[in-house]
């Protein structure tokens, strides 16, 4: 009995002993794995960034990038907004045109005409009103625009043109200041014709109509015929005087 005793107590005291040894085997392995781990782990936890900061950090790269981008930006446009332009080049002045080298006539005047005229017909009917005037034939009372284009082998359109381009007016204003010119001339110039009575005036240079002669040459002389005649004889009376 004794023996059986013994037995077991040295059977427990070998399981004592095992199990003590197999758990500081267990815990020598796990300080081992705890120290070969420490510095791996201290190594990771230095180099590793605080989350905070590295966001920070982030936001602060990006900005500094996009600030550059729209610097960048903002100064190509601001170089192509100040980008030198080509200013049309100035040409002289030119110099203005004294009395004698102001063309006197019309052939030497081209005023750019509204409709297509060819130069040659221009020219044409530029001599044929030239030769009109100088024959007087606008005296005629039976003188318009038709008859006179006929007379010139062309169109009513060419004419009025012509005239309206080279004189500045309408027929019927160009036909008026010849007439009224003319008379203005004869009455300086011809004692006949000064003392020609206002009515008959009117007829023999080539207007219908007493009132109508009085109404223009009023207009056209800032007088009318009895009022200009009548100057016109006292000054030429105060001439022979002195």
């Amino acid at each position: 009995m004794e023996n059986s005793i013994l037995i077991i107590a040295i059977i427990i005291l070998v399981l004592v002993l095992a199990i003590s040894v197999y758990f500081l085997t267990i815990k020598k392995k796990d300080n081992e794995i705890s120290n070969h781990t420490q510095p791996f782990i201290e190594d990771k936890q230095t180099t590793i960034i605080p989350e905070k900061d590295t966001e920070t950090s982030t936001k602060e790269d990006l900005e500094i990038i996009i600030d550059k981008k729209v610097e960048k930006i903002q100064l190509e446009e601001i170089k192509e907004i100040i980008k030198p332009t080509e200013l049309p080049k100035k040409e002289p002045k030119k110099a203005k045109k004294t009395n004698e080298e102001i063309p006197t006539d019309t052939e030497e005047v081209q005023p750019k005409l509204t409709i297509n005229i060819s130069s040659k017909t221009e020219k044409v009917l530029l001599k044929k009103l030239e030769a009109f005037e100088k024959s007087k034939d606008f005296l005629k009372k039976d003188v318009n625009l038709n008859n006179l284009a006929n007379k010139f082998d062309t169109n009513t359109k060419y004419l009025s043109e012509i005239i309206k381009s080279y004189k500045n007016k309408n027929f019927n204003q160009y036909l008026n200041e010849l007439r009224i010119h003319h008379l203005i001339e004869q009455l300086n110039t011809n004692d006949k014709v000064l003392n020609t009575k206002v009515s008959y005036l009117a007829s023999d240079f080539g207007f219908n109509s007493h009132s109508s002669f009085s109404t223009l040459f009023t207009q056209y002389v800032g007088q009318s015929p009895s009022e200009y005649i009548k100057a016109l004889k006292k000054s030429k009376k105060e001439k022979i005087t002195e």
